[in-house]
């Protein structure tokens, strides 16, 4: 973006210069017509006044060519400064749903010490009672910790010393499951929503830059225009488009199909506005689930305590949230795109 202002000045600026003076030609045409007598001289002249007023038509047509060339082109570097982002912010969801750590370090039957403690309790030779739980219930983190807390309290084998032992050492994989296995799995399932709305939005992108590229009958699709760096060939289409639409203006040729030709270029750029908002709608909502994501993750009280027994999946997956929630703000919405100095020049307010 650090140019283009500059492009559209500079463009403006030329034609500011050259119109104006073409005007003035044809209104001192008009002040000769009002003194010319013969009829001869009044027909040159008003064969003169029109091919300054074509002319000056032309080189309307001409400035607002070259500008929607700026525009159009500008256009397709924001769809691909969205589309990187967006395929980033795909990898990082995908990389947090893929995350099965979630469900394992939220569940106290997936730790050694836990597991430990539960064999202990189930080899009692001497225990006249009780029953061991099947593999579904087994699983289960509220019926095993029962299960578990049911035989450790009830075993009169085990001194007070060796419960005591016991329970210290999981003591803090109870306490931070039972808080977060809740939370975890919200994230967890949340970032697959949010993995699914940012798919939607890679797709959104994907048919914008097919009908955006349309007119100038660019084929390729954006996935493997990026893959082969493909951008060179677009600008070239771009300047064969507008070669044939200034052919057919100045030759009068087709005055309709130029016509055509510019309102279908303008049209592509409109709709650029369109997918700004709407990825922008995605970033906000991503941003306010993270946001509740990281205030989850920081609700559990006994992290200070129980740090040594807490995953470093957990730590991790804290961090990298907290760095998310800044990347939305900075990195995944960028301002360069989204400043009103920006819509008004990709959208000619004011220019």
């Amino acid at each position: 973006m650090i140019n283009f202002e500059d492009e559209i000045s500079e463009i403006n600026l030329a034609y500011d210069t050259l119109l104006p003076k073409m005007k003035l030609k044809v209104s001192s045409i008009d002040v000769f017509l009002r003194n010319v007598d013969d009829p001869a001289s009044k027909i040159n002249l008003l064969l003169e006044k029109d091919r300054w007023l074509d002319s000056v038509q032309y080189y309307i047509q001409k400035r607002k060519a070259e500008l929607n060339k700026l525009r159009y082109l500008k256009g397709i570097e924001i769809i691909k400064i969205l589309y990187e982002k967006s395929l980033s912010l795909d990898h990082h969801y995908t990389a947090i749903a893929a995350m099965h750590n979630m469900e394992q370090i939220s569940n106290p039957n997936n730790y050694k010490e836990f597991s430990l403690a539960k064999e202990l309790l189930s080899q009692n030779p001497r225990r006249k009672s009780g029953f061991n739980l099947g593999s579904i219930l087994g699983s289960n983190i509220y019926t095993s910790i029962i299960h578990s807390m049911l035989a450790l309290f009830g075993n009169h084998n085990l001194s007070k010393t060796n419960k005591e032992g016991i329970i210290g050492d999981i003591e803090c994989i109870l306490d931070f499951t039972l808080q977060m296995n809740n939370d975890l799995k919200i994230v967890y399932f949340e970032s697959m929503y949010l993995r699914t709305n940012s798919q939607k939005t890679i797709l959104d992108i994907e048919n914008l830059f097919a009908s955006y590229t349309e007119p100038i009958e660019y084929m390729t699709t954006l996935r493997e225009c990026r893959n082969k760096d493909d951008w060179l060939t677009i600008n070239k289409q771009v300047t064969t488009y507008l070669q044939r639409h200034e052919f057919l203006s100045k030759s009068k040729i087709s005055w309709d199909e130029a016509d055509e030709m510019q309102i279908e270029l303008e049209f592509s750029i409109d709709r650029l506005l369109q997918l700004i908002y709407s990825y922008n709608q995605f970033i906000n909502q991503s941003a306010k689930f993270y946001e509740k994501f990281a205030f989850m993750l920081d609700s559990y009280q006994n992290e200070d305590l129980c740090l040594e027994s807490i995953p470093v999946e957990f730590v991790e997956l804290k961090e990298s949230i907290n760095i998310t929630i800044q990347k939305f703000n900075n990195t995944y919405k960028p301002v360069e795109l989204n400043g009103s100095k920006m819509k008004q020049l990709l959208y000619g307010v004011g220019y």
